[in-house]
């Protein structure tokens, strides 16, 4: 009889370990939500002319940088096309508007042609591009973003029409904590990314008709259940295993992986060891509001700038930030039909009551010099069990580290 495994979570991190382990052990899938799979959400909408999948979460990857994922959705017969990865900035405080595709959309605004402070800012880009990666030996983890900065003499409007845009929207960060991220741990992701330049950028993918599509194919091929809108209040050790509390229920597992946020991972533990409450402790999340719709006001007021993710920030009268990203749905995925389809994620501008679809509540990891310190220790969680963790958190957190953490923890139990 096999051994059985409880997985709390049904993430990639949480349904890749599934697949990986599915062979050796008798698993359930635990998911606090209405569905499966996290961060990969798909949303069916019925329009005049068709029904489509919009992708409101995990969308795009790469050849490059994906390895895992690549294998994975190899094995499991996924069918993808090509995606548009462009990306454009509006700053609502100044006016400036700009994207980089093409020498058109950098001077969508034809005043920038004459414009000394504009060319300075091409300038100042074009040089951190070249000294970031350069600068890498010389970094320590302990440096933020800000930090470097201003050490190495970029202007504010550099800061705020550029780097902080752009890595914002990347890991779903507002301006003020983005500031604090490990410039280190960003500059080796812009590198490995292929951001460091205009004409350096990697062809992205997306999975044909949505990303649901290998999470369906997953969930057929696991032979256990999957259990969706089962909260894992507790998880405690015991004499050979683990006891799962679910509201009033007690379920005994051989073993147990937490695929949850760090946060969440380490208030399911009753008794926490100091190891785990010293490594699980640092990571924050950002709530983020990501929001389905068909509104075209909220893009750039410039039409030449429209992009596949569009980053736009204002300060309010009070003195505080905001920022918000709008995925061009229609560019992404190659959507059917006229209608025109957008995820917004932390929307300030007022949208359309009737053009809206759908509102979604999202978590995403924040990270500084603490979280960059304790990931260099996270592989100790896993040393000997019965308690094991993985997800995205444990690297850049995106979904190809969140199954690359998956696969490190199946390795560990498969040779158990």
């Amino acid at each position: 009889m096999k051994p059985t495994l409880a997985i709390i979570g049904s993430g990639i991190a949480g349904m890749g370990a599934a697949w990986y382990l599915k062979d050796k052990y008798q698993i359930t899938v635990f998911e606090k939500n209405d569905y499966i799979g996290g961060h990969t959400n798909t949303l069916d909408i019925q329009t005049a002319e068709h029904k489509i999948q919009v992708d409101t979460g995990f969308i795009v990857y790469n050849l490059n940088t994906y390895p895992n994922l690549i294998e994975l959705f190899d094995e499991l017969g996924v069918e993808t096309i090509r995606s548009n990865m462009s990306f454009s900035v509006w700053n609502q405080d100044t006016g400036l508007q700009w994207c980089g595709s093409s020498y058109n959309q950098l001077f969508a605004q034809r005043r920038n042609i004459f414009s000394r402070q504009y060319w300075s800012f091409l300038s100042e880009a074009n040089r951190f591009n070249k000294e970031a990666p350069a600068a890498l030996e010389h970094l320590n983890d302990q440096m933020t973003l800000q930090q470097y900065l201003q050490e190495r003499g970029h202007t504010e409007y550099f800061t705020q029409n550029y780097i902080v845009p752009m890595a914002g929207a990347i890991w779903s960060t507002p301006v003020h904590k983005m500031l604090q991220f490990p410039v280190k741990a960003m500059i080796l992701f812009f590198r490995n990314h292929g951001l460091l330049g205009m004409n350096t950028h990697y062809q992205w993918w997306t999975v044909k008709n949505g990303a649901r599509n290998y999470m369906d194919k997953i969930r057929a091929a696991l032979p256990g259940e999957q259990r969706v809108s089962q909260r894992v209040n507790q998880v405690r050790e015991i004499d050979q295993g683990v006891e799962l509390q679910i509201g009033s229920e007690r379920r005994r597992f051989d073993r147990v992986i937490i695929a949850a946020h760090a946060d969440e991972a380490l208030a399911m533990l009753e008794s926490p060891d100091r190891e785990q409450a010293e490594l699980l402790s640092p990571f924050r999340y950002e709530v983020n509001m990501a929001c389905l719709h068909s509104d075209t006001s909220v893009m750039p007021t410039n039409q030449r700038i429209w992009a596949a993710w569009n980053t736009k920030s204002r300060t309010n009268a009070d003195g505080s930030s905001e920022s918000a990203t709008v995925y061009d749905m229609n560019r992404l995925q190659d959507l059917p039909g006229k209608q025109p389809f957008f995820v917004s994620i932390n929307e300030f501008q007022d949208l359309d009551p009737d053009l809206v679809h759908r509102t979604i509540r999202y978590e995403h990891p924040l990270f500084n010099a603490e979280t960059w310190h304790a990931q260099k220790n996270l592989a100790h969680l896993n040393k000997q069990g019965p308690i094991y963790f993985c997800g995205s958190y444990f690297r850049y957190g995106f979904h190809e580290d969140a199954l690359w953490s998956a696969k490190s923890v199946a390795r560990r139990l498969l040779d158990d």
